[in-house]
């Protein structure tokens, strides 16, 4: 179109005023279309002036840029001409322009003015073509630029496209600005990528851009010969494997840019530094070895990207990367302080890793730089390590560094010392677990302590106290070095300052002269110890050195001061003075002491030392031991020795050690507290499943106080001897696992057999379990594999062994119930487990692991916290073997008592979390498993035996454990005095068992509510108890049971067996009939009593409101009812034993007086049914039998409220008066009937409301001026509104006397002059209606519907409305109704009340009361207004929000914040409006009129969608999190802003008239702009919390409401679908994963996919088209895995639903499309390509392909082509192929082209394939042969030929397949072969050209497994399920059936296999089958 020449000329530059005169010389047909040229040139001329020629085109639209022609007219409408256009056009003109483009590159209307100029230069099509544009014609466009000033420079144009509005939102813009590059340059490998890698203002733009280009371009940074900094050069090709490697994947990287890796590293100090951090990301995702070795080039200061990222990088390829070798080495030549960083946090992460560590830094020669690195923690470790291996003189390399640093690295080397002692001592302890690190040998340990020993003279006094504990704990871990501490000079020659020693040795002379007591030093020590001051401590320090250094001449003491200095010793340990080592030394010194001979003075000073801290012996229980072993303390001293022995039996935990590790039996300087253990364990701060010293650590309880006895590890794994492997054997192991990984698996197996002897297996198990499995999860397989792989039975035994016995000492650790980390290793232990036994389908033995007596046990114990998690990880392994998974028994039996516990045991959430997560990792279904029984009858079974045990305790004499009322008369006053009457309640054991509601706050704040709740229920019980409900329950299940039991037990000679039968069931079935019976009288009983306790003690409602109440009684009301229970079941017992007596009389004398068998005939003769009867239920002699019995025995298993209630107190049941009751044992308590208070009559109740009542209104008059808020909460208002309806639950008849009470209440009402008053009034009523419910319907009726001009008063009604006892929703509808009237009461009221609702009171939005404000109005309109009525209409519509925001926009501008607040309002207005009941078209309509006129603003419209949308989904978050679930009212702000866009698009304007559609089109593609700006972004702030229900619903309503509104939208409603298929495309699944699911919905939408798949002329279905193919796009990675997840296969299925509605209604979009659907449908979903394949045109009637003797070829659809609508060319356009294609079909040259054929079909080198894709172009497969089969039907047709098998021989086309089928490998020909199967399809031209090509190809076929191929193609698309498509099937009939191709006979393959032969005989007589049913 371009080409043509413009129907008028443009040329020219017209002068001033040419405008004019082309109106005046057109003639009247012109006129309109001279005017709008004129306007168009006024407009451009304006846009010109202002520089604006980006603006100029974007209001013109995408028709600007139809042609050249056009371009260039636009172009002269602004003065630009081509004379002068090198002038006009500047660089940055062009920038603004593509700017500009970027940006809008959709979503533009149409314009009337360029219509109008169009139309004087293009032709009438042209102009539709014009019209139908969607985007700019950027090929065209910007090279016109270019040539109108060839002076452009492209690199600068891009360069100015660095400025404040320029962005890159989305892909499309990306592409643009590469296309308009293309476009100019001609060579998009000539971009200047460069311009954006300088330094850009714009730093969002630059990122998005680069981001783009690495996502999409990679080829940019690449190929660019701008860019010749390269991070790995590829012109030098390093040697070796692995720089080749390198080199290789450099050479495609994007990464591989200096100048990129360099820009982002600058962009991370800029504001946009996270972004900047995700493109680092992404580049270590996709080449970290490029990253790195980038930063390390780059490196001359550590920025923050380097400084975050580099140390990491490092370390990810000393840990073993396949490219490190290449880049380790490089990065320490180039950055050493990068690669030693790396290193640094490689130690900190696992310090056990500082062996590789050193074996890196020999390989690369950098040891001695290395070991100058600090931290010094790190340095000297590796410097320890290289001394042991020889690699480093440690002496000499400690001494230098301490000549250079002094003190600081004195400090450094004893806190190493101190952290890897602390990890010696728990080595020691083999109850415990530690983190794994390099242990130091004595030797190093030793040099250390020498070095530090020779620079004694030089250390700090800080230091030096650090030195004396480091030397102490040198003497317990390695005892070789006990003697070192007597070595250290200044040990004991520690100097204090001369003023601080003299102070500490004042205190000992005035300890001795008696000025100061011993307490009075000992507190004052306590208070320097903790001064803050630093000189007090100084002081604390001195004197307790002195006192210790003293030590060796308290020989020479007199008596009296080595008394008073025994006393103070222990008491500094007493009172907790000393501590850590200070602690540890004076516990030396005393035990020293003591073993020195009776009567020496040390011996006196030890013994009245220990006298002093005795009672902290506990504590020590190998410090007991130690004393014990002093054989003369015993003749001695032997209390002290009982005292000892106590201390020691008190100990909770015998591990809690005074010394870690080696005890302190080894003599004094093994004496060290554990406390400062634990202590200098603390700082190392690395161990693995460590405890503390005290209770809870691991393994560290008491065999007998074992928790979980169904755990034994005690198991001999075999016979060898345990050894520990030698240091060097052990770095090799640790060396071995920590480099083990799949890569290298098989030589480490090797490397380990070589070196594992048997004797290490006990070692290396260990070492496995607790430093691996435990902590290492996500390694558990490789772990695994690598045992199997070792193929050593017996160290799988050691390993099992191991593992069970960590896990056993976990699960006994109280620690492990506190901590969640100790949990955690438990499970992973637990996987471990799984993994090892079942998985591998071996099973665990229940002598070593019994899961259900351990979940058992866990119950037991209250230890379900640390259980389930480990169980549920040990079964979860099953799903994973062959053996243990479902059905099999022990899984199954496991399973269902866990489902018990997750239902009867009470579990929190995250148990029962963990059991639903088992059962759906196993594929259970937790509703569908049954549960055992048995929890419920091991809770029946302890319940019982406790009862039993209990009464027979109480009360031996009673039979079978039941009590009976024995109790003496005496007894019963004296429980009488002691508990009624002495503490008010008859039930004291009682308070143990009431429940109180920890939520409720005021138990806390009030613990004597609890005194009253106890009182009341107490209270409750005996007022029930008294009523018949326990006589009648006994007398029922007496009756029942003496019949029952006499007929059943007619044979039994055993009357004990009779006896307690009787027991079981009378029991039973009287303690269920009294608790039913008794349930409600105790719950009215409870209320009252509780409220009327409530008021006596002066709590109001105002603390303690009904609702508390209600849950105290509910909470409370089954312990009550168990009491009512267990008195009827006692209560039964002798009247069961009364009635039963003749017959256990009888059966005693019978067994007494004969031996015969007892027969009682009087029972067994009135039977009916004795013969009868069935075996299992017949009487046999001699008694029942087992089975029988059972019957009675579950009387015991039937829950009752009883079990609920564990330890109940025995109740009272009714009797006589002054009759005793058996309290089991807890009190007796005796109920009379003259105890009973009479209850008043209703008389007196009504009596004391009047006086109730009276008082109130009084004390009301008196605090008229008070708010209602403001009394104080024990305020005698607040007791009488408690009273007054308290008043009702006394009555016979609720309801009839609420009435009354309320009629007295609304007259006070009504009669109250104060806010006070009716407030109390108010909320009276509403209590009076929550005890009846009639009364609030009557109410409500008087409020509302009653004509009665007194309740019209504004005040109240008001405040019943404030007080939620009317709605307004029913007050507006009934008052609108009353002012239909036009009563003037009724209109001065109704003006009254609405001013005081919205102007006073301000809680309610003018909306809510429509209804009324209509009715107003149309008072108003009829001419009966009143002033008032007036003045309040004026002020309601000021009320809007809509005319805030008006007074806002017209004012200064507004903060945005309060802006926003108020479109928020207005949008809440809206729902308001349209829910309410009185909303109607109308006033929808006036609301969006009234709307419009703010949406105007430019600043308003976009911000109000934008918060309209946020609220509606804000909306629909907070109701969900609310607990209200997906209900209707969380979608209604949704669905309302749904009809608010409709509405306001169907009434859209344009305002200035021109075309008020396409501004209509113009707001709605801003809408859906801006929603899906709010869609992103929650999607990306939520990532995988993004809940995608409100936009679904949002988008669903538009699309209902769209259809709705269709007649208003017509003549642009499809085109309204268009814009919302673009929204769907840019919200496809491959951008927004997380909505996904809705997406799917919504393109298959009932008002959608049907409307634009039925559009005129097919107009609208590429729209579609693209939609899917973007579904498949995003399907397509998946569906090549053969196993898919749940979600995927969810989401396939969605999609296969929608292929089969389109098959069945639109089978034409398939056929016209199936090309491009197909292209991206991986091969592996055959089913779904044969669905579309399938596709006939409904016009179609295809004959039955089984009919004998069918002749395709005569079909008169055979010779019709189809119609493709896909593009199927655009992939051969690459290198020319199209072009060469063509040439080959016509001149069949050159030869080279067939054999370069295969090598043109593989993918570029430099697109690198992703998992699971094909090396081969399959895109350009299925185009390429589709193209020629194209062109040869084409050729065939022009020349008149038949296309038979001759037509289609030894022609260009065939010998192009030929070639194709003989030279490609098997992965190609099966991609070659499958897209000639894609068209066989329906009847038509394709399909027979291609049937004969395959059926040619097959013929031919010169290897056999080329027609393997074709025959695999064909029968993999026939043994699926159907539809299958037409084409295939009789192509495949036609290979079989005729004889020319002697498929049966040649095709040896089909015999290959017995399966495959099978297969095609099956198909074979399928299809023989069918044609004979086929008609002939």
């Amino acid at each position: 179109m371009s080409g043509q020449q413009p129907k008028a000329s443009a040329a020219g530059s017209p002068a001033d005023g040419s405008a004019g005169a082309a109106l005046s010389a057109a003639g009247p047909g012109q006129h309109a279309q001279a005017q709008a040229q004129a306007q168009a040139q006024a407009q451009a001329q304006a846009h010109a002036q202002s520089g604006q020629l980006a603006a100029f085109f974007k209001e013109l639209g995408y028709g600007a840029t139809y042609s050249s022609n056009v371009i260039l007219a636009v172009l002269e409408q602004v003065g630009i001409y081509p004379s002068n256009a090198a002038s006009k056009i500047s660089e940055a003109d062009v920038a603004r322009l593509l700017a500009m483009m970027a940006l809008s590159h959709t979503g533009l209307p149409e314009n009337a003015t360029l219509q109008s100029l169009a139309a004087s230069i293009l032709s009438e099509p042209e102009c539709d073509m014009l019209r139908n544009m969607n985007t700019w014609n950027i090929d065209l466009f910007f090279p016109v630029l270019v040539k109108l000033n060839p002076g452009i420079s492209w690199t600068n144009v891009l360069r100015n496209l660095d400025t404040p509005e320029m962005a890159f939102p989305d892909p499309n813009s990306f592409a643009l600005v590469l296309k308009a590059s293309k476009a100019v340059l001609q060579d998009i490998y000539l971009f200047p990528t460069n311009v954006f890698l300088e330094r850009w203002s714009n730093s969002g733009a630059q990122l998005s851009f680069l981001r783009y280009t690495v996502q999409m371009a990679a080829e940019l940074l690449t190929m660019i010969k701008t860019l010749p900094r390269r991070v790995v050069p590829l012109d030098v090709t390093p040697p070796g494997n692995v720089g080749r490697s390198v080199v290789g994947s450099a050479a495609v990287s994007p990464w591989n840019s200096l100048d990129l890796v360099q820009c982002i590293i600058e962009l991370g100090d800029s504001p946009f530094a996270d972004e900047a951090k995700a493109l680092v990301d992404l580049g270590i995702q996709q080449s970290p070895d490029l990253i790195l070795l980038g930063f390390a080039q780059l490196l001359t200061s550590w920025s923050n990207i380097i400084k975050e990222y580099g140390p990491t990088l490092v370390m990810i390829f000393l840990a073993g990367h396949p490219h490190a070798p290449y880049v380790l080495p490089r990065v320490w030549q180039v950055a050493p302080g990068l690669f030693i960083s790396g290193l640094v946090l490689m130690h900190s992460k696992d310090p056990s890793c500082l062996s590789r560590i050193l074996d890196i830094a020999q390989e690369m020669k950098a040891l001695a730089q290395i070991l100058e690195a600090k931290p010094y923690s790190f340095s000297i470790d590796l410097a320890s390590l290289a001394s042991r291996r020889e690699y480093l003189n440690l002496e000499k390399w400690l001494q230098d560094h301490i000549r250079d640093d002094g003190n600081n690295f004195i400090r450094s080397c004893l806190e190493f010392l101190n952290t890897k002692i602390v990890l010696q001592l728990a080595r020691q302890d083999p109850t415990q677990m530690v983190a794994q690190s390099v242990p130091l040998s004595v030797e190093i340990v030793a040099i250390f302590l020498r070095i530090l020993h020779e620079s004694a003279t030089i250390m700090s006094p800080q230091n030096a106290d650090i030195f004396r504990e480091v030397l102490a704990m040198c003497s317990q871990a390695y005892p070789r070095l006990a003697g070192a501490a007597e070595d250290v000079p200044f040990v004991e020659g520690t100097t204090f300052p001369s003023d601080v020693d003299e102070e500490a040795n004042s205190y000992y002379e005035k300890i001795y002269k008696g000025e100061l007591s011993i307490n009075q030093v000992v507190d004052m020590l306590q208070r320097l110890k903790v001064s803050e001051n630093q000189r007090d401590q100084e002081v604390y320090r001195c004197t307790i050195y002195n006192l210790f250094d003293e030590y060796k001449f308290f020989k020479d003491y007199p008596e009296k001061e080595l008394a008073v200095t025994s006393v103070l010793f222990g008491l500094l340990i007493q009172k907790q003075i000393v501590t850590a080592m200070d602690l540890g030394m004076a516990l030396r010194f005393a035990l020293d002491a003591l073993r020195q001979p009776v009567g020496s003075k040390l011996f006196k000073f030890g013994l009245q030392a220990l006298m002093q801290f005795q009672t902290r012996l506990f504590e020590w229980p190998q410090y007991c031991g130690l004393l014990l072993q002093i054989d003369h303390l015993h003749d001695a001293q032997p209390e002290i020795i009982q005292t000892i022995k106590n201390a020691q039996k008190q100990a909770t935990n015998p591990g809690s050690s005074l010394a870690m590790g080696g005890g302190v039996g080894q003599g004094p300087a093994d004496s060290m507290d554990m406390n400062a253990a634990a202590r200098h364990k603390a700082i190392a701060g690395n161990g693995l499943l460590k405890g503390s010293g005290g209770s809870g650590s691991l393994g560290q309880g008491r065999a007998d106080d074992t928790v979980f006895k169904a755990v034994s590890p005690e198991f001999s794994p075999g016979d060898t001897p345990a050894e520990v492997p030698s240091e060097a054997i052990q770095d090799k192991i640790l060396f071995i696992i920590n480099n083990l990984s799949f890569a290298n698996f098989d030589n480490k197996v090797a490397d380990m057999r070589e070196i594992l002897d048997p004797s290490f297996y006990a070692w290396f198990s260990q070492y496995l379990v607790v430093k691996r499995a435990s902590i290492e999860p996500n390694f558990h397989s490789l772990y695994i594999s690598f045992l199997d792989s070792l193929e050593a039975p017996q160290l799988y035994n050691h390993v099992l062994r191991e593992t069970l016995h960590n896990i056993s000492m976990l699960l006994n650790s109280e620690k492990t119930v506190t901590s969640s980390q100790e949990r955690t290793l438990l499970k992973n232990l637990g996987t471990w487990l799984g993994g090892i036994t079942l998985a591998k389908n071996k099973p665990i033995r229940h002598k070593h692991l019994s899961v259900k007596d351990l979940l058992m046990e866990g119950y037991s114990s209250s230890r379900l916290i640390v259980v389930i998690p480990f169980v549920c990880k040990v079964l979860e392994q099953s799903g994973s073997s062959r053996v243990f998974r479902m059905p099999n028994p022990w899984l199954m039996a496991n399973m269902r008592l866990l489902v018990e516990l997750y239902h009867f045991a009470e579990l929190k959430l995250n148990l029962k979390f963990e059991i639903e997560v088992l059962c759906k990792n196993l594929k259970m279904d937790i509703t569908e498993v049954q549960p055992t029984e048995i929890l419920r009858m091991q809770m029946q079974r302890l319940a019982a035996e406790e009862a039993a045990e209990h009464s027979s305790m109480h009360n031996p004499s009673t039979m079978t454990g039941y009590a009976t009322a024995s109790t003496p008369m005496a007894a019963l006053h004296t429980a009488m005095e002691q508990g009624d009457e002495g503490t008010g309640v008859g039930y004291p054991n009682l308070a143990s068992f009431i429940t109180f509601n920890p939520n409720i706050a005021i138990f806390t704040t009030q613990p004597s509510l609890k005194r009253i709740v106890h009182i009341a229920i107490d209270r409750s019980i005996r007022e029930v108890i008294m009523l018949p409900v326990v006589e009648r329950s006994v007398t029922i299940a007496v009756v029942a049971t003496r019949e029952l039991v006499i007929k059943d037990f007619a044979l039994e000679p055993n009357e004990d067996k009779m006896r307690k039968s009787a027991h079981f069931m009378a029991q039973s079935l009287a303690g269920s009939l009294a608790s039913v019976s008794s349930r409600e009288p105790l719950r009215m009983a409870m209320n009252a009593n509780l409220r009327n306790l409530l008021i006596q003690n002066g709590f109001t409602e105002q603390t303690v409101p009904e609702q508390v109440v209600y849950i105290i009684v509910s909470d409370n009301l089954d312990l009550a009812c168990s009491v009512m229970e267990k008195a009827a079941a006692e209560k039964a017992i002798p009247e069961i034993d009364d009635s039963l007596a003749p017959a256990y009389v009888n059966r005693r004398k019978h067994r007494e007086r004969t031996g015969q068998p007892y027969f009682d005939i009087a029972v067994y003769s009135s039977s009916r049914y004795p013969s009868i009867l069935p075996e299992s239920l017949r009487l046999r002699t001699g008694g029942l039998s087992l089975s029988q019995m059972r019957v009675y025995e579950d009387f015991l298993h039937i829950p009752h409220s009883i079990d609920r209630q564990a330890r109940l107190p025995a109740a009272p049941a009714r009797g006589e008066p002054h009759m005793p009751f058996n309290m089991g044992g807890n009190g007796v308590v005796a109920m009379g009937m003259e105890e009973v208070v009479p209850a008043p009559s209703p008389q007196q109740i009504i009596e004391k409301f009047s006086q109730l009542i009276t008082e109130l209104d009084k004390q009301l008059a008196e605090n008229a001026s008070i708010a209602f808020v403001e009394l104080p909460a024990q305020h005698v208002v607040h007791t009488l509104m408690v009273q007054i309806p308290l008043l009702l639950t006394q009555l016979p008849s609720v309801d009839d006397f609420a009435l009354v009470f309320s009629q007295k209440v609304v007259q006070l009402l009504y009669k109250s002059t104060s806010h006070i008053a009716r407030t109390v009034y108010a909320i009276t009523l509403k209590r009076f209606c929550e005890a009846s419910k009639p009364l609030l319907k009557e109410l409500k009726e008087w409020f509302l519907y009653h004509d009665d001009e007194r309740k019209y008063d504004t005040a109240v009604t008001v405040v019943l409305l404030e007080n939620e006892f009317l709605s307004i929703s029913e007050v507006d509808m009934q008052l609108a109704r009353q002012i239909e009237t036009a009563r003037p009461f009724v209109i001065d009221f109704s003006t009254a009340f609405l001013s005081a609702l919205f102007f006073e009171n301000k809680k309610f939005y003018y909306t809510d009361a429509l209804f009324t404000i209509q009715a107003l109005k149309k008072l108003q309109a009829a001419g009966k207004s009143t002033a008032s009525v007036d003045r309040l209409l004026e002020d309601v519509s000021q009320m809007s929000s809509i005319v805030a925001v008006k007074n806002m926009i017209g004012n200064e501008p507004a903060d945005k914040n309060v802006l926003r607040e108020q479109l928020g309002t207005v949008f809440q207005e809206w729902v308001n409006i349209y829910y309410h009941p009185s909303s109607n078209e109308e006033t929808h309509k006036a609301f969006v009129d009234q709307l419009q006129t703010i949406l105007k603003a430019d600043a308003i419209s976009p911000l109000f969608f934008r918060v309209c949308t946020e609220i509606s989904i804000d909306s629909h978050q907070a109701i969900i999190k609310s607990g209200a679930g997906a209900s209707v009212r969380a979608y209604h702000a949704v669905d309302a802003f749904a009809r608010l866009i409709v509405l306001l698009v169907s009434q859209h304007t344009d305002p200035s008239g021109a075309d008020h559609n396409l501004s209509r089109l113009n707001l709605t593609t801003k809408i859906l702009s801006i929603t899906v700006l709010v869609l992103v972004h929650a999607h990306e702030q939520g990532q995988g919390r993004f809940n995608q229900r409100p936009f679904y619903r949002l988008f669903s309503s538009l699309l209902n409401d769209l259809h709705a509104y269709e007649a208003q939208l017509q003549p642009i409603y499809i085109q309204i679908l268009s814009a919302i298929s673009n929204t769907f495309l840019t919200l496809q699944p491959t951008f927004l994963p997380g909505f996904t699911f809705a997406w799917l919905q919504l393109i298959a939408h009932r008002y959608f996919m049907p409307r634009l798949l039925m559009s005129e002329n097919q107009k609208f279905w590429p729209f579609f088209q693209r939609l899917l193919v973007d579904l498949f796009r995003f399907l397509g990675p998946f569906l090549r895995h053969g196993h898919l997840a749940e979600s995927t296969r969810l989401l396939y299925r969605g999609s296969l639903r929608i292929m089969l509605v389109l098959l069945h209604d639109f089978p034409e979009f398939l056929c016209d499309y199936h090309f491009s659907l197909v292209d991206v449908i991986p091969h592996t979903c055959i089913q779904l390509r044969n669905l579309i394949l399938s596709a006939f045109p409904r016009n179609m009637r295809l004959p039955d392909p089984f009919t004998p003797n069918l002749k395709v070829e005569l079909l008169p659809e055979i010779n019709q082509s189809p119609r493709v609508l896909s593009d199927y060319t655009s992939s051969l356009m690459v290198n020319n192929f199209k072009h060469d294609v063509d040439t080959y079909l016509k001149t069949r040259g050159p030869v080279s082209f067939l054999t370069d054929l295969r090598s043109r079909l593989l993918l570029d080198p430099a697109q690198k394939p992703s998992v699971g894709s094909s090396k081969y172009n399959v895109p350009m497969i299925n185009a390429l042969v589709l193209y020629v089969g194209v062109q040869a039907i084409a050729q065939a047709q022009h020349k008149q030929q038949l296309q038979g098998s001759s037509s289609i021989t030894h022609s260009p086309p065939m010998d192009l397949f030929q070639q194709l089928v003989v030279d490609l490998d098997l992965e190609g020909r099966y991609l070659f072969l499958s897209a000639i199967a894609n068209q066989l399809r329906y009847p038509n031209s394709h399909t027979h050209y291609f049937s004969c090509v395959l059926l040619y190809l097959f013929a031919e076929a010169s290897q056999e497994v080329i027609q393997e191929q074709i025959t695999r193609v064909l029968i993999e698309r026939l043994i699926v399920n159907r539809p299958h498509p037409y084409g295939l099937l009789i192509t495949f009939i036609e290979l079989i059936r005729n004889p020319h191709y002697n498929f049966w006979e040649h095709s040896s393959f089909i015999s290959g296999a017995p399966e495959i032969e099978r297969l095609f005989q099956n198909a074979a007589k399928s299809i023989n089958n069918s044609m004979a049913r086929a008609p002939q």
